[in-house]
Formats: C-alpha cells, structure tokens, sequence
C-alpha cells in the first residue's frame, strides 16, 4: 500500500486552506465504482465502464500543519502568527467521459484536446519549477465498438494527470510561497531583531563609555543566546511557515530577552554611575569644604599666632621675659575611613565643627595670651618709665653733684679765690679829743683799686674830707694743691681830691697831704687851707714787689704798701697796709642719692595653638561592573523547495474501421490501464470500496481530532 497525504483544515482568514498530511491509504471519491490506473498498458487494452461521479461544488479546501497539536504545539505572543500558505490546485478542465455515442473521430479529437490541456498545465508547472518528465506515448487503436470506453478510459488517465499537473503546479507554487515567505519574515524577523539589539547594545555600549569616563570599570562579557531552533531541513509548505514561525517566536523572545537583560544592565549601570558619581561629588566637596576650612583655620591661626609673635617681639624688646610654648591641639575626629556619600558628609561637617570650634578656641587663646602680654608690657613699662625717670634724677642729681664737686675741688686745687683788705693806721694822738680825725682805706677785690679817705677837724667841724683813689696791684697763682702764691707787686695813684665842707675856723691853716712809698719816697704831696675843694691827679706807681704763700683760708701778713701824712695843727701819721686771704675751701665730698630699686622683669608664657587638621575623606571605591552584551544565535535558513516531479504520458489513438458488434460488454470489466492487484479481478470493486471507507474514515477522523484541537 503507498503512502498517501492527509490534510487538516485550517483557516486564513475567510478561506479555507489545505495542508498533506501523511497517511496510509488511497484517496478515492465518494461513490466511485471505477479507479483509473496511472498508466494504460500498451497492450490488451480492455474497454472500462465507468460511472461519472458528480462532486459537490462546496468542495472543502484543507491546509497543512507541521506543529502536532498534542505535542509540539508553541506559546507565542499574539503579535507573531503562524503564515498560512494553500496548495490547493484548481480542478483539472480536462473531461473523464467523452459520451456514450462517441465516435472514432470525436473520440480523437476529444483526446488530443485533453492531451493538449494537460501539455499546457505542463508547461505550466514547469515554468513554475514542477521537475516534468515525459513517458513514451501509448498507442491505442479505438473502434465504433470501443471508442466510448477507450476514449473514457483515456481521458479519465489524462484527467489524473493533468489534475496531478495541476496538484504539483499548486505545491510547488505554495512550496515557493512558503520558502519566500519564511525567508522574508526571517530577513525581517532577523533585520528587526538586530536592530533593536543594536540599540539596546548601542546604549549599553554609550553608557559603558560613560561609565569607564566616569572612572567605574567594566567588566564586558558577550553572552550567546542558543535557541533550540527547529531543523528546517527538507521542511516546504506549511511544515516549513510553522517551523519557521516557531524559530521566530524562539528568536524574537531571545532578541526581546537580551534587549531586556541589556536594558536592565544599561539602567543598572546608569544608576551605579549616578551613584559613583554622586559619591565622587560628595567626596570633592566633603574635601572641599574641608580645605576651605582647614586654609581659613590655618589663616586665623597664623594672623593670631602673627600677632602675638609682635607683641612677643614688642614685650622682649621691653625687657619681659617672655618663652613661648606650642599647644597642639588635636580634636576627637571621627574616622572616615570608607566612608563614602552621606555619611562621608556628616562626618566631615561633624569634624570640621570640632576643627572650627578647637581653631576659634586656639585663636581665643592665643589673643588673649597676647592681650595679657600687652597688658603686663604697658605695666612693665611704666615701671621701667618711673625707674628711669626716677634714676635719672638721681643720676642727674648726682652727676651734679660730681660735677659740682669736681668743679669745686678744681676751683679748690687751681682756685685763687682770695680777699683783699687794707688799714689805714695812724701814730698820732689826733685819734682822739678835739681835734680826733680819722683814716680809713676800702679796696675792690676784684680790680684791686682802693680808696683812702681822711677828714680835716679844725677843733670844732670835719671842715672837710680827703680822697687818695689808687691801684694796688698783685698777682695770685694757683699751687695746684689749694695753696696761692701772691704777689704785690705794686700801687698806683691815681689822684686825690678834697672836698670842703666847712670854713676853717682855726688859727694854723697850714695844712699839706704828704704820700710816700715804703721807701720813703714822696708820691705826691698837695697844701692847701681847707677852705677850697679840688682835685689833683697824681699817675704815680710805686714798686713793692712782695710775695706770699698762703694755704686755704689763711691771710697773708699786714704789708705796708704807702706811708702817708697828714699835717696840720696835729700832725697825722700813718701806714697803708693790705693783706689777701686765702679763700679756698677744699670742698667736701658729696653724699649721692641712692639709686631707685630697679623692677624685676616679669616672667610670662604665650602659647602657639596649632590645631591638627581633619584628614581628608578617602576617594570612593572605584565600582567593577558586570554587563552581558547578547548575541542571538541566527536561526536556520529554509532549504530551498525541491522541484515537485510529475511524469506525464500522452496517447495516440489510432481510429479503424467500422465493424459491426457481436457481443454484448459486460456490465464491470477490468480495463487494462487500470493497476493490477493479483487478485481475482471479480473481488476488485469489493476491496476497493473496503479501502475508500477507510479512507473516508480515516479523513472524517483527522477532521474530528483537528476540529478538537481547535476547541
């Protein structure tokens, strides 16, 4: 028994398709009591009665399915359908009957009009790709008798082929349907695919190189999606759009499955890099705000420990005894070891409060230390002011002191301080009773001019009074020890002037002045009556040449220096004498005032702060990501159809005379193109009506389980 097709039905749209399904069996019509061979043999042809079988115009069209529906069937998105493509060929236009009254003529022309429709389906399906082979040609020779039944029997075998022509034509046409098809919605399913794992890739790719700018390193790996796709090997029609479409459902979910797992690493990836570089952001400014700080810090500090370092300067120059010490101050900083983002921006903000605050209390210290500096300078150096104003008076009190001591004891050891005086003495009793006078003699002490003066007693007034001026000289010389050599040297006259102030009443007016030098000599010398007053120059010198030594506060003798006399009723004699003294007085050491006690320079201790400084946060870990780049294994391409083969055979009747019936045909007989079944040609039609019930069962069956499915 050969291997014929079933077919199932499907639905495209508003038609009906048809698909072969594999069966064993023999296709027959409903009724048929007469089966045409494929072939008609060459010889003993046998006339074949047959029965015209009318088939209904509601013919139904079925269409194949290479996806058994118990067992292969495909969960796939409503969007990707399986392609339908029918094979369904048009009904053969050449006859199976040419009538019951044919002739041999209308026989033959009925033959070679049906041979040349099926040449033409031929040809046809050969332009179509349909493999056409050519048997030999049958001869059949008709006659009046059989020329009905040959001719049925003939175009019943043209029929079959030129149907087979046409049933090839249909396949070959819907074999290359579907090869086009599954190709293009391959091209397109691949095309599309790819373009939107490009895509997917693409953005995966930028955010890589975004990522990699951005310092994360990538870790890229390609992952090969491998579908267990369906081998389309040998696979046309129907089986081939199936198949196909179930590699494109395979393919595009993988495609959808890696543009998803590209998707979510590519966001993934994005966020760890806003992340990362959130945390790079947040570990700039965490440091940032820490330099800022730790520079303005490190600047109030200086300006502090600037200014107080003057002050020191300022406080030393001024005598302080002043050390300075260095306090270093280091808060309780939190570590922020791997701490990264928020947290890394707490705990620097925290540190740098404790930073701030040490470095505000560094600077608060360090001003205060230095007010206190200023402070205990300015009392300091008022104490030093008073001291020196103090010492200066003494030492100025005291320099005095020396230097007036020291310039006494000179004017003692060079002086020639002296005093000079001189007597008038007188020898005569006129120093008393009536007629008493006087005579007296002053000397400058400085010029050493001298005056000596008398007065003139009648016995009853001072009628007048006499006046010698003249000049005693001398010279002092310093001994260097105190002690003075003088020397008179000599004494001059200058005049002598007497001035009347009464008459003289006295008998004897007989009066003369008389000035003599020590040896007697007369200088000068005037008479007169007392009654006149005048004066006489007189511009005499006399030497005396007399030298003393005298110690400090001693007087030199009484040296006589004039003898003068003044004669009248009683005569008056007397000496003129001078004598120096010597005023040196050896000056007495001074006492000096104690020196003011001197203020004790105060002692002080000034403190640099240093404050140590925050350390810096610790630059964020550098994340390693991982990110798979898909690839979609290609799904298999659909072989080329095979040619359909179909061999085709015509015939050439072959007319004869005219002869006239002797027997009567049997009602069935077995004609000689029909196949040979080796069995009592008697029990054919049983067998063969036996064989199209099981295929009609076999047919009503695959519709009945297909309609279930379908359910």
């Amino acid at each position: 028994m050969q291997n014929s097709k079933k077919y199932k039905l499907y639905k495209s749209g508003k038609l009906w398709v048809v698909g072969a399904v594999a069966v064993a069996g023999v296709a027959v019509s409903a009724y048929t009591t007469q089966v045409s061979a494929d072939t008609v043999s060459n010889a003993d042809a046998q006339a074949v009665k047959t029965t015209d079988t009318t088939q209904n115009d509601k013919q139904v069209q079925l269409t194949a399915s290479s996806i058994d529906t118990s067992t292969d069937e495909t969960t796939t998105d409503d969007a990707t359908k399986s392609a339908t493509v029918s094979s369904t060929a048009e009904k053969s236009t050449v006859p199976t009957t040419a009538g019951s009254s044919v002739t041999q003529d209308q026989a033959k022309d009925t033959v070679d009009k049906a041979q040349d429709t099926v040449k033409s389906d031929a040809d046809t399906a050969s332009k179509a790709g349909v493999d056409i082979t050519t048997g030999e040609t049958t001869d059949v020779t008709i006659n009046d008798d059989n020329a009905s039944s040959k001719t049925n029997e003939v175009l019943s075998d043209l029929n079959k082929q030129d149907q087979a022509v046409k049933d090839a034509t249909a396949k070959q046409q819907a074999n290359d349907q579907a090869y086009q098809t599954a190709t293009t919605e391959k091209t397109d399913a691949t095309k599309q695919g790819q373009a939107d794992l490009d895509n997917a890739t693409s953005d995966l790719d930028k955010q890589v190189d975004t990522s990699e700018k951005a310092g994360i390193k990538v870790n890229v790996e390609v992952a090969q999606s491998s579908n267990e796709y369906k081998d389309l090997s040998g696979l046309e029609g129907q089986d081939l759009l199936d198949a196909m479409a179930y590699n494109i459902n395979l393919y595009k979910q993988a495609i959808a499955d890696g543009v998803v797992s590209e998707k979510a690493d590519t966001e993934t990836l994005a966020k760890l890099t806003a992340e990362y570089r959130q945390k790079q952001a947040d570990y700039s400014k965490a440091n940032a705000d820490r330099d800022e700080a730790v520079e303005k810090g490190q600047s109030d500090l200086n300006n502090a420990t600037s200014d107080l370092d003057k002050q020191v300067e300022t406080s030393k120059n001024a005598g302080l005894d002043v050390s300075v010490e260095v306090s270093k101050v280091s808060p309780k900083y939190k570590d922020l070891t791997g701490l990264e983002g928020q947290d890394l921006l707490d705990a620097m903000a925290y540190n740098l409060d404790l930073y701030n605050k040490a470095v505000a209390s560094g600077v608060a210290s360090e001003k205060a230390d230095q007010a206190t500096l200023v402070k205990l300078t300015a009392e300091y150096q008022k104490q030093v002011a008073d001291y020196e104003a103090q010492k200066a008076a003494v030492d100025k009190a005291n320099a005095d002191k020396k230097a007036a001591y020291e310039k006494a004891l000179e004017d003692y050891m060079n002086g020639t301080n002296h005093t000079t005086s001189m007597t008038a003495q007188t020898q005569t009793d006129a120093s008393s009773g009536q007629y008493q006078t006087f005579m007296n003699a002053t000397v400058d002490q400085k010029k050493g001019e001298f005056t000596l003066e008398h007065d003139m007693n009648d016995g009853v007034h001072i009628i007048g009074y006499g006046v010698l001026k003249g000049k005693i000289n001398w010279k002092i010389v310093s001994n260097g020890d105190g002690t003075e050599t003088v020397t008179i040297s000599s004494i001059e006259l200058y005049s002598y002037t007497y001035t009347n102030a009464y008459q003289n009443q006295a008998v004897n007016q007989n009066i003369n002045f008389h000035v003599y030098d020590n040896d007697g000599n007369e200088l000068f010398s005037v008479y007169h009556d007392g009654n006149t007053t005048f004066s006489k120059t007189i511009n005499k010198t006399a030497q005396i040449n007399k030298t003393f030594k005298i110690s400090p506060n001693e007087t030199s003798p009484l040296a006589q220096v004039l003898v003068v006399d003044d004669n009248w009723i009683w005569n008056t004699h007397g000496q003129v004498s001078t004598q120096i003294k010597n005023t040196n007085v050896a000056p007495k050491a001074p006492t000096y005032e104690q020196d003011p006690v001197k203020p004790t320079a105060p002692k002080a201790t000034v403190h640099h702060v240093q404050v140590v400084a925050p350390e810096k946060g610790q630059a964020p870990a550098v994340p390693v990501a991982s990110v798979k780049k898909v690839t979609v294994a290609d799904m298999p391409n659909a072989d080329k159809p095979q040619p359909q083969k179909v061999e085709v055979h015509f015939y050439n009747i072959k007319k004869t005379p005219k002869v006239e019936k002797t027997e009567t045909p049997k009602a069935v007989e077995t004609a000689s193109i029909l196949p040979h079944t080796n069995a009592n040609e008697s029990h054919g039609g049983v067998l063969l009506s036996a064989m199209a019930g099981l295929a009609s069962l076999g047919l009503a069956f695959g519709i009945s389980k297909k309609g279930k499915k379908q359910n």
